[in-house]
């Protein structure tokens, strides 16, 4: 991977001494073994911010560990040194091939994402030959209609929607390096068509199989306090301290003794112990962590199956599109920024649709125990949670597909791939022709 155009090899006679920098104003560092030396600037990797939420918004990005070349500003900028850009502007950035750890961007000194461009897409042309040109890193991070996405380009996929998210790479492959049989990848690529269920296009057989397979992971994540809070039930209590602050205390019914996870009754509504199956209600904090900890565990352990069938079916229709002959252009219907797209933004979904799920539980579960005064079973609270997630991921569903999240994307990272090809034309001279339809693409988590 990385490879644009076929590297050449550099001659020299036996007197003299090759050494390379990767970037303009580098240092020098060897050790002199020959009389000559000859200094070589090897090709660098592009990194294009592209960020347009309409905000007005200022943001940062700095290194942790190596320094980088701001192609604005013209000058190396040292670790731990922030460039400032601008809500709309591009930011373009060269790193080196021997680039260490995170770029980090930031807003108001907050993170949003961290990237590591050489283990997103490790460059495997031979470290000293200076002709060969690492694959660039787009990220693209836009508003449509409302919905706040983000991806990155189609050589290089990594975005963290919070910090402890896993990265998802995507690796260039041919359509029959999934491995997968014939009749599956048949089945999961006619999954997408639209159903009598619904016109709208967006309950299609994938998506309920999707929707199992996510109250499945609940299920089994959960299945411990579930177990053993079944046929019981909790309720609020408001009470006032001493320093005249008020709380809400979680109570929960039945015999302590007896439950090896829960073994008090009274809890403080954001106890950590009880998040999970309370969601936080009654507490603003609980709500934030219980959502902060939804979002995390989607992507972690066995909510990792989810995002794991979640991509097979993405893959699985944009190959059954792309196997199909546009006959007005000649070209596959689909094109590999379609899968990217689909890809990105699905994995932003699956983040909001977990965190909007815990709100709205903590919200139901609030008004339920403690305005009705009424306790409320567990098992209520995992049917619950399961109806509204199938219902949320509807409504993220029905946006994405009516405000064209997926297709502003690609637009964005089109605009910036011809950038490059016209800024670089010879190091970029196939580039837009790879990202429409030419190549077959699998994705691995």
């Amino acid at each position: 991977m990385g490879n644009l155009k076929k590297p050449s090899v550099l001659e020299v006679d036996k007197d003299t001494q090759v050494t390379c920098i990767d970037l303009p104003g580098e240092p020098i560092r060897c050790v002199r073994t020959k009389p000559k030396l000859r200094v070589v600037l090897r090709k660098h990797r592009d990194v294009v911010f592209d960020i347009k939420l309409g905000s007005g918004a200022s943001y940062t990005v700095e290194s942790e560990k190596s320094h980088f070349y701001s192609e604005r500003d013209g000058h190396l900028v040292m670790p731990h040194t922030p460039v400032q850009f601008q809500d709309g502007e591009r930011l373009h950035l060269w790193v080196s091939r021997t680039f260490a750890g995170k770029l980090l961007l930031k807003k108001n000194g907050k993170l949003i994402a961290a990237y590591e461009p050489n283990k997103i897409d490790p460059f495997t042309c031979t470290a000293e030959n200076p002709e060969g040109k690492p694959a660039p890193l787009i990220v693209s991070i836009q508003m449509a209609g409302g919905m706040n996405t983000a991806t990155s380009s189609p050589r290089s996929v990594s975005q963290e929607l919070l910090e402890d998210m896993q990265t998802m790479h995507v690796m260039e492959v041919k359509n029959q390096g999934m491995q997968t049989p014939k009749e599956i990848l048949d089945f999961f690529a006619s999954g997408g068509n639209e159903t009598a269920i619904d016109t709208n296009g967006v309950v299609t057989r994938n998506w309920l199989l999707g929707q199992l397979v996510g109250a499945g992971v609940y299920g089994l994540e959960n299945q411990k306090w579930i177990r053993e809070l079944n046929g019981q039930r909790f309720y609020l209590k408001k009470r006032i301290r001493k320093s005249g602050e008020a709380v809400y205390d979680v109570i929960f019914t039945g015999n302590h003794k007896i439950r090896e996870l829960l073994k008090g009754t009274r809890y403080l509504a954001d106890n950590p112990v009880v998040l999970t199956i309370t969601n936080g209600a009654g507490t603003a904090n609980g709500i934030r962590h219980a959502a902060w900890n939804a979002t995390k565990s989607t992507f972690k352990k066995l909510g990792a199956v989810g995002i794991v069938f979640s991509i097979f079916t993405d893959v699985a229709e944009w190959i059954g599109d792309y196997d199909q002959i546009d006959p007005a252009t000649g070209k596959p219907k689909s094109s590999v920024l379609d899968l990217m797209s689909r890809v990105g933004v699905n994995l932003v979904k699956v983040g909001i649709v977990a965190a909007l799920t815990t709100v709205a539980m903590a919200g139901l579960a609030f008004l339920f125990t403690a305005l009705f005064a009424a306790a409320l079973p567990v098992t209520a609270v995992v049917a619950g949670t399961i109806v509204v997630t199938i219902l949320v991921s509807y409504g993220m569903d029905f946006a994405d597909k009516n405000w064209g999240v997926s297709e502003s994307i690609k637009k964005s990272i089109q605009k910036q791939a011809a950038y490059l090809r016209e800024k670089y034309p010879k190091d970029y001279y196939s580039y837009d022709a790879f990202i429409q339809s030419d190549f077959g693409w699998g994705v691995a988590p």
